[in-house]
């Protein structure tokens, strides 16, 4: 099966997406859907797969025609002219059938072209993604993630105490647990702590329930430690879904981003990032950097840049904060 590449507008954002051609449909990975809003779920006992948008689910099953449709307490099944199918891992499902179930509208199509495709979706979940804090405050916040690791936090946890300044560390759930006694001494220190899922994966590739259970992982290793939960949340790589934003927000957290990416994870010199962070440092700024040691080295540069980017925030008059100060 010839998979190929296509753009599809979701209510007007460009997402690129796999598709296949069988039969004369067009087929496109289940996991697609979540960039609509949908809930996307696989139960591999059963070879179903489930989407779940408003009061509509629709249940494929693996190889088969018969798709069971539930419509808030009615239950039918339809047949369907082309069943699901895997490549590569992927379970493809018909396009144009999902989306008329879930009552989605297709502005225009044309294959191997692009896709404008309408949501309909009456609730819209970007108020709660957080790229910085208040224009006209001239704050700004250090922010940290993948930690805690035993080489660079120690490290970034020593500048930050000599300067008297406080960051806020986006935990990866499962360097919480092998490394307890950094955590701790982040917490001792005084900084604010998010959620940076259990084992760092791509969301956009995750069904409703990983997606979940990297989230509560986490939160269940950070509150067996602290005796409360975090309402922050950051996506590795800031990859994420429509769906995906909606879930977290029923989570209870605001989703933090950032506005000054020190691409610091890349091996950049402390000359470098200070070039990025002098040309996007704006009031308000959530900075990036990292505190886990992928390749021993890799991160070198942030902690020689880190004293440079402090100063120069207090030298032009910022107050660095949490997040929690800065988006109060």
């Amino acid at each position: 099966m010839n998979v190929q590449k296509i753009d599809i507008y979701v209510d007007g954002h460009p997402i690129q997406s796999n598709y296949c051609e069988s039969k004369g449909y067009m087929m496109v990975p289940a996991l697609f859907f979540k960039h609509t809003y949908a809930l996307v779920d696989y139960d591999g006992e059963k070879r179903s797969i489930k989407l779940e948008k408003n009061d509509i689910k629709i249940t494929f099953f693996k190889d088969q025609f018969v798709v069971l449709i539930e419509k808030g307490n009615q239950l039918k099944n339809e047949t369907l002219k082309i069943s699901p199918i895997e490549i590569n891992e992927e379970i493809f499902i018909p396009f144009q059938f999902v989306t008329q179930i879930l009552k989605m509208s297709i502005l225009g199509c044309s294959t191997g072209g692009s896709i404008n495709l309408r949501t309909n979706n009456s609730v819209k979940s970007n108020e709660t993604v957080f790229y910085k804090g208040q224009k006209n405050k001239k704050m700004a916040a250090l922010t940290f993630d993948d930690g805690p690791d035993d080489i660079y936090t120690p490290q970034i946890l020593d500048i930050l105490e000599e300067k008297k300044v406080k960051a806020t560390f986006f935990v990866v759930g499962q360097q919480v647990r092998w490394q307890p006694e950094i955590f701790k001494r982040i917490l001792r220190e005084g900084h604010e702590i998010g959620n940076h899922s259990w084992s760092h994966p791509n969301f956009i590739e995750l069904t409703t329930s990983e997606l979940e259970n990297e989230i509560k992982s986490t939160e269940t290793e950070i509150r067996s430690h602290t005796g409360k939960s975090t309402t922050l949340f950051r996506p590795p790589y800031g990859f994420i879904t429509n769906s995906d934003i909606q879930i977290i927000n029923e989570l209870g957290y605001k989703i933090i981003m950032w506005s000054v990416d020190t691409l610091d994870w890349s091996g950049l010199t402390n000359e470098e990032i200070m070039s990025i962070v002098n040309r996007d440092l704006t009031e308000g700024a959530i900075i990036l950097q990292h505190s886990f040691k992928n390749i021993t080295g890799r991160l070198d540069g942030t902690v020689k840049a880190l004293p440079e980017i402090i100063d120069k925030l207090i030298r032009e008059g910022y107050e660095i904060v949490t997040i929690p100060m800065l988006l109060d």
